[in-house]
């Protein structure tokens, strides 16, 4: 049995909050109001499972620059584990220049740039509540502390794909690469969720002809990007489907990972489970030893979903196979009785002919002998030619002779 010694990844949101309500975003603003900044305590008990951890995300659905103290949560980090960091800015509040010196010697795995576009107009349209000259400046500022110093985080860039800034894209890939110290520019559709003004993506979403003829643009580009598209279904999301009712869950669904969500108020959520999971942080003495026991307790859930999924395929192949046989004969019997019936219509058509030759063989025997009878052997000549004989005689010459030899008849 596989055991799992760390989990795959945690989002922790250091902030409750956006300075930013961008029109695709995913948080429903309706149902979230308030801010709560994480403090001394709360963040202290979350690094202590940095050990338990594969990746780190020091943001996930809020901004951690309206941190009134974020300077203090970056130098924190201890240096062992901060390749295991990375998070996602819209940079569009003002960081100081000590913000901007600690992530530039973090050691951060990478940092995330949302930027939809250089042109202000296009920028501020999507980044609702931005000011792009703010932007600007804290873009400017961070790549040219990041130019000086080799031991910076890659920066990446993240762009909403829309009808505003998609034939943007090329250049904005080229300028990021060759001004803003991009190492990877992600392309992202807009996720279609039931929160989001429908005539907002009406207005702004891309068709895909625009879209094809993007990446063909693209294709040989020499700068890296990648494409996220959120409208294609995959198994995460029939995963996560299923744990919005746990009463609909299959399973033998595998978790497609190991997650904690934690919040800025330190509440945890097991993201892989279909139960309802919330663990507060702040009440824990040993924060570490208690994740550790439900990470062990999550591998033999896994496993046991492995194995259930494992015997579930192997019974729909069963199925299928044997579906694929039934569908076989079920077309072999319907050849057969097709044939069966065309047999069945040529026999009784065969029958029917051979009722009406014989009722034309009594016409003309009696016909013959009659005329026989009246010595007419001509007559019998004529009758005999303009009924069977057309049949007989048609590629038969030497009948036909023996006949007119037989009735003593000339040519």
């Amino acid at each position: 049995m596989e055991i799992h010694d760390k989990y795959d990844l945690s989002f922790f949101d250091v902030t409750g909050n956006c300075n930013l309500r961008c029109p695709f975003c995913i948080n429903d603003w309706s149902t979230i109001s308030g801010n709560t900044h994480v403090n001394e305590r709360t963040l202290e008990n979350v690094l202590k499972l940095l050990p338990l951890l594969n990746s780190f995300y020091l943001s996930c659905y809020f901004e951690p620059t309206i941190h009134p103290d974020f300077e203090s949560i970056i130098k924190a980090i201890p240096v062992e584990h901060s390749k295991k960091v990375l998070f996602t800015t819209n940079l569009s509040r003002k960081l100081t220049d000590g913000v901007i010196e600690a992530l530039s010697n973090s050691g951060f795995n990478y940092i995330n740039v949302s930027l939809d576009s250089l042109n202000p107009e296009v920028f501020e349209k999507m980044r609702k509540g931005a000011r792009f000259d703010v932007f600007y400046d804290n873009l400017r500022r961070l790549t040219e502390a990041f130019s000086v110093n080799h031991g910076a985080p890659p920066l990446r860039y993240i762009t909403m794909l829309n009808r505003h800034n998609i034939d943007e894209i090329p250049e904005l890939i080229e300028n990021c690469a060759s001004n803003y110290l991009s190492t990877m520019n992600e392309l992202r559709t807009i996720v279609p969720m039931a929160h989001i003004d429908k005539g907002w993506i009406k207005e702004n979403d891309i068709t895909d002809e625009r879209r094809a003829a993007l990446w063909e643009r693209l294709f040989n580009f020499p700068h890296k990007w990648m494409f996220v598209d959120y409208g294609k279904r995959t198994e995460y999301d029939e995963f996560f489907d299923s744990l919005e009712d746990p009463g609909e869950k299959m399973i033998y669904f595998v978790p497609p990972f190991i997650g904690l969500r934690i919040s800025s108020e330190g509440i945890a959520q097991l993201s892989h489970m279909g139960i309802e999971s919330r663990y507060d942080i702040n009440k824990m003495d040993d924060p570490y030893g208690v994740f550790k026991e439900i990470l062990a307790l999550h591998s033999l859930d896994v496993e046991r979903a492995r194995e259930l999924k494992k015997n579930h395929e192997e019974k729909l192949k069963i199925i299928e196979e044997k579906n694929e046989i039934i569908t076989d004969k079920n077309t072999a019997i319907s050849i057969r009785d097709t044939s069966i019936a065309n047999l069945t219509i040529e026999r009784e058509a065969l029958t029917n002919d051979k009722y009406n030759l014989a009722a034309e063989m009594a016409t003309i025997k009696a016909t013959y002998f009659y005329m026989l009878s009246q010595n007419d052997t001509k007559g019998i000549w004529r009758s005999f030619r303009h009924s069977v004989g057309k049949l007989l005689f048609k590629n038969n010459s030497a009948l036909k002779s023996s006949i007119k030899k037989f009735l003593h008849l000339g040519k």
